[in-house]
């Protein structure tokens, strides 16, 4: 990856989603627009609002409601065909710049064992991180995440996600929850651990180690999916790529990297 150096970022922050969005009160009069991968359908919600004319607040695809993650995420989880067909509705308010900030704070805190650094930016700053994100302005964004990754403390962990999709119990007719193939709609749930950025031989950690880490019943070999990958950013994460460096230039902008299973 480090190959590619501020390319991999830059191409991220590019990249966008086509979405065609219906009010569930008015199902043949599509909003059409395409938003960053690494935005939030949030913050779409007062312009649906306005051309709805209508309360607009929570978001389905095929009568799942979408939780508040970044519009990639949710892609990679439900690997829709494009343009993405969504309905809006009426629902629970999203709150999303208190979580973001909140998220970068428990980023932090996984590097470096203390969310010292975020806790030190200021207000002015912090503001400037949440609205980067709102404006995709990646220059502006690098300007403070970069004092997040370049804290004087010793890097320990790598802020990581694995997210398993899993079909309803009965799914498999034996009663058993199973990962799906992507594209298959439903509830997922979240593996979480701390990572360390080097092996205990002061190696780099590769993504392939921590997977079988983690779940080696899924991820057996450290080399090669053989029964799963993982999807980041909409293609198949590599198990030969170095976790720190994918932390510096794949994460999302609240510093998590952020995985996808796919049987």
């Amino acid at each position: 990856m480090s190959a590619s150096a501020s390319s991999i970022p830059q191409a991220l922050w590019a990249a966008q989603v086509p979405l065609h969005i219906t009010h569930r009160s008015a199902p043949s009069t599509p909003f059409i627009t395409s938003v960053p991968r690494f935005s939030y359908l949030s913050l779409l919600l007062p312009r649906l609002s306005a051309f709805f004319d209508a309360p607009c607040s929570s978001f389905h695809f095929e009568d799942v409601q979408l939780r508040n993650l970044a519009v990639g995420l949710l892609a990679d989880l439900y690997a829709p065909s494009l343009p993405w067909r969504l309905v809006v509705d009426d629902g629970v308010a999203w709150d999303i710049g208190d979580t973001f900030l909140n998220s970068v704070k428990e980023a932090d805190f996984v590097r470096y064992g203390n969310a010292n650094q975020i806790m030190k930016m200021s207000k002015e700053h912090t503001t400037q991180l949440w609205n980067s994100v709102i404006d995709n302005d990646y220059a502006a964004f690098s300007k403070i995440h970069t004092r997040l990754l370049n804290a004087p403390a010793t890097l320990k962990h790598a802020p990581m996600r694995v997210y398993i999709p899993s079909t309803p119990p009965d799914a498999g007719g034996d009663g058993s929850p199973s990962a799906p193939a992507a594209g298959e709609a439903g509830s997922f749930r979240i593996v979480q651990s701390l990572v360390p950025v080097m092996t205990p031989d002061r190696k780099p950690k590769l993504l392939g180690q921590a997977l079988k880490d983690l779940m080696p019943t899924l991820f057996p070999s450290s080399r090669d999916p053989v029964l799963a990958s993982v999807v980041l950013h909409g293609v198949s994460a590599p198990f030969d790529a170095p976790l720190g460096e994918m932390m510096r230039e794949a994460a999302y902008p609240d510093g998590w990297l952020c995985f996808v299973v796919v049987v």
